[in-house]
């Protein structure tokens, strides 16, 4: 009982840690390109909700500017994150730098949130605590998905209510209670609203629970199936303005529209040393960029993982006698593993069958990471029955070392661990993949001008915003000290540095925009873990 309470306090100790660590680091990041778009989302929402109920405010010609809702681009994008802080900036008269600092935080709050989720999800399920804290482990040390953690409002915050989410479907299934219905169903809406895709985990619930003992009864799936879809449905309608009006058509237009490619985006992404259009990205996309940025021993036991799951699996499926009393799991254990691993299996599934539109990086697929992470530990705790004691240690010790190293990586090359690629992929890196979409190493660089120079002007040749970091900590006046240019070709000769991050760098269409002029030299550039983040060049 001492050792549990021992580990019990342990565990407390640990996940206080990474609170109060990135509680410590969350202003360290800089803006993203990505994060001024999702703010004036949250404000065409604020807009529409505004004028539909005719609220009288003093500062509302503050919004006059901002685009309708039913006429933007952003129209089919859910707004359940950044709808709140719009409506605090606007009403509380707090910064721009102030708003994008808070959301930094909220959005590692929620991360932090669903890692304890993640840990207890694992926990239940393998019965073990101390694999489950070795999920967590794997997933917040993994250096892109903690770099994400503070900035990605998309991909990363979908990825933590797909876990909460997850979470309480897998509850609701092995015990029907009104509380884990609720909860299942208003943390499906919160991830569908930010990636409509989401609407998957709950439809997969429906289809399992029709197939647990003793739910054949169609008057039972009946009730079932009207009570949590007219919940979720009610809770989805809630909180997406887009859908008050004609909700079943704009649902199928938010279903079409994130089915393919964006037709604001007009840019091609850099795939194997070729600048391809995201809609004709080949099939093996995700498979070579979860390759090549995921730390090496972490996909060996998740390809163990998996291979052994679909193993046991099929040998208890092809077992079972072809009748009407089929079934798909010999126990509750099982049914959750299967179910897990079609969290990850279908979402794979659907987008090489479908082609769909895939660019910088597998960010888009993030949220499949903790189910493959589960599928690895399940590999584990099977290996470690048949194994000896010696053996689980060395496998431990090996596990222990790569989550050492990753940890090592992020402290390193803190706050760019964005730019991570493993061991294997780094020689074949530069040229052929991306390497700071993001601008992640931006801040770090300017911050290494400014420690040089008080005031100077510079300009961009790559497609990266510089003029993002005015919107940073505020601890550096950068609008005031630098001006900040960006791609025209004029604009170059006339400031005193040219910055790029080599993106879009070696696009034919963009070589005269993106040229560095003759009159420049190399100045400076950011290399971490051997790979060039990128370089200034002065006159």
């Amino acid at each position: 009982m001492r050792v549990k309470d021992n580990f019990n306090y342990f565990i407390f100790i640990f996940f206080l840690s990474f609170f109060l660590i990135g509680s410590n680091i969350f202003s360290d990041y800089s803006i993203t390109p990505d994060e001024p778009l999702h703010r004036i989302n949250g404000f065409i929402s604020l807009k529409y909700i505004i004028d539909l109920f005719s609220i009288n405010l003093n500062n509302i010609e503050t919004l006059q500017n901002i685009p309708e809702l039913y006429s933007d681009w952003r129209r089919t994008y859910g707004s359940l994150f950044d709808l709140p802080f719009a409506f605090i900036e606007f009403s509380y008269d707090i910064s721009i730098q102030n708003i994008f600092l808070i959301k930094h935080y909220f959005l590692f709050l929620i991360y932090f949130i669903s890692t304890i989720f993640f840990f207890l999800l694992i926990k239940k399920n393998l019965k073990n605590e101390r694999i489950a804290l070795v999920g967590v482990l794997i997933l917040i040390s993994t250096p892109r998905i903690f770099s994400h953690s503070f900035y990605n409002s998309k991909d990363i915050l979908f990825l933590s209510l797909i876990i909460i989410a997850t979470y309480f479907c897998i509850e609701l299934l092995k015990k029907f209670s009104f509380k884990n219905l609720i909860f299942s169903c208003v943390f499906c809406a919160f991830a569908s609203n930010i990636r409509v895709i989401g609407i998957y985990l709950p439809i997969l619930t429906f289809i399992f629970y029709i197939f647990l003992e003793d739910k054949f009864k169609t008057k039972k799936n009946l009730n079932f199936f009207l009570i949590f879809f007219s919940t979720f449905i009610f809770i989805l309608y809630l909180i997406w303005p887009f859908l008050w009006q004609n909700p079943l058509e704009n649902f199928l237009l938010i279903l079409k529209e994130s089915a393919s490619y964006p037709n604001h985006w007009k840019f091609k992404t850099l795939y194997l040393g070729e600048y391809l259009n995201p809609e004709n990205i080949p099939w093996h996309y995700f498979f070579i960029w979860f390759l090549s940025t995921t730390p090496t021993i972490f996909i060996f036991i998740i390809l163990s993982g998996l291979f052994l799951f679909i193993k046991k699996y099929l040998t208890f499926f092809l077992e079972i006698e072809f009748n009407k009393n089929l079934k798909l799991w010999k126990d509750k254990d099982q049914m959750v593993d299967l179910f897990i691993f079609l969290c990850f299996f279908i979402p794979i599934f659907f987008v090489i069958t479908l082609n769909s539109t895939l660019y910088n990086g597998w960010r888009h697929l993030y949220f499949i990471y903790p189910f493959l992470i589960y599928l690895s530990l399940y590999g584990l705790v099977n290996l470690f029955n048949i194994i000896s004691k010696k053996q689980v240690k060395i496998i431990y010790s090996i596990i222990i070392l790569q989550i050492l190293s990753n940890f090592f990586f992020i402290y390193n090359s803190h706050p760019v661990q964005n730019i991570y690629f493993n061991f294997i992929s780094k020689p074949f890196i530069e040229g052929n993949l991306p390497v700071d979409y993001w601008g992640s190493g931006n801040k770090k660089t300017i911050d290494y001008l400014i420690s040089n120079r008080s005031n100077f002007s510079i300009s961009t040749s790559s497609f990266t915003p510089l003029i993002n970091l005015k919107y940073s900590d505020g601890k550096i006046p950068y609008s005031q000290n630098i001006n900040f240019y960006g791609t025209q070709k004029n604009k170059k000769n006339k400031s005193d540095f040219v910055f790029t991050n080599y993106y879009y760098n070696r696009d034919p269409k963009n070589e005269e925009k993106y040229k560095i002029p003759k009159n420049y030299k190399s100045y400076y550039k950011l290399i971490i873990n051997g790979i060039t983040v990128n370089e200034v060049f002065s006159k």
